[in-house]
């Protein structure tokens, strides 16, 4: 096994969108991690990576930006990534303060210690880690007033399946809310702008649409995903990814 997901309980499927365990590696590997537009809890249940120590429970803020990370061939890591939005509903903790960052997760939700890693790494198979940690995340929301703001997911829901492009004030207007108030609440149960947040999107679908699209010219998947030209798609790729557009046909 390397990297394998697992979706949540219809009890947990709104607010997770998947689990997902790295482990049993042959060697060390040095991956690059794309900004995916979610925030993830990660229990580090073997040796510490470059950024995980060993025994720790780390949330990974949302990311503008691609991480390089090393994975020891020893590392067992069991993360929940969260549907946009939702993390929220376990801390009152401003979002925007861990963008690009890696945290104890306990600084924010303090049920998330030594204690609870400890108790997880007991579990010998990944069927009761994963019962373990969606018995200990219906805990926390039961003893939580927090919770996601509907408003701002539904903007965040909105530009990710809309076809339709919409600027960032034209998207306020259709929620019936000021920019400045739709800016103050997205940075803080988002993470990260409104302008950041429909950049991520957009990289996401480009990359997927030159996968797809091996015979189209990265001209036309430029206008199709609303960028100026191909300089522009080029600088948006290589900012997020580190790499050219043509290296994800």
């Amino acid at each position: 096994m390397k990297y394998q997901e697992y979706k949540p309980s219809k009890k947990l499927e709104k607010l997770i969108d998947s689990y997902w365990l790295f482990s049993d590696l042959n060697q060390k590997e040095n991956q690059r991690i794309l900004p995916d537009g979610c925030i993830d809890i990660i229990f580090n249940l073997g040796e510490s990576t470059g950024s995980i120590p060993k025994e720790t429970i780390a949330i990974s803020g949302m990311m503008t930006k691609f991480s390089d990370e090393t994975i020891d061939k020893d590392s067992e890591l069991l993360g929940i990534r969260f549907r946009t939005g939702q993390l929220s509903n376990l801390t009152k903790h401003p979002l925007f303060e861990i963008k690009n960052k890696i945290i104890n997760a306990s600084e924010i939700i303090h049920e998330l210690n030594l204690e609870t890693i400890e108790q997880l790494a007991e579990k010998k198979d990944i069927e009761n880690k994963l019962m373990f940690v969606e018995e200990l995340l219906l805990k926390i929301l039961d003893s939580k007033e927090t919770a996601s703001d509907p408003l701002t997911t539904s903007v965040a829901d909105f530009i990710l399946t809309s076809s339709k492009k919409m600027s960032i004030n034209e998207i306020a207007e259709n929620h019936y809310i000021s920019l400045r108030q739709l800016e103050r609440r997205f940075k803080a149960k988002i993470g990260v702008t409104l302008k950041e947040f429909t950049s991520i999107v957009r990289f996401n679908q480009t990359i997927k649409s030159i996968a797809n699209n091996r015979d189209k010219s990265l001209l036309h998947i430029a206008f199709d995903n609303g960028y100026y030209d191909h300089s522009h798609l080029t600088n948006e790729i290589k900012r997020f990814s580190g790499q050219i557009p043509s290296n994800f046909r």
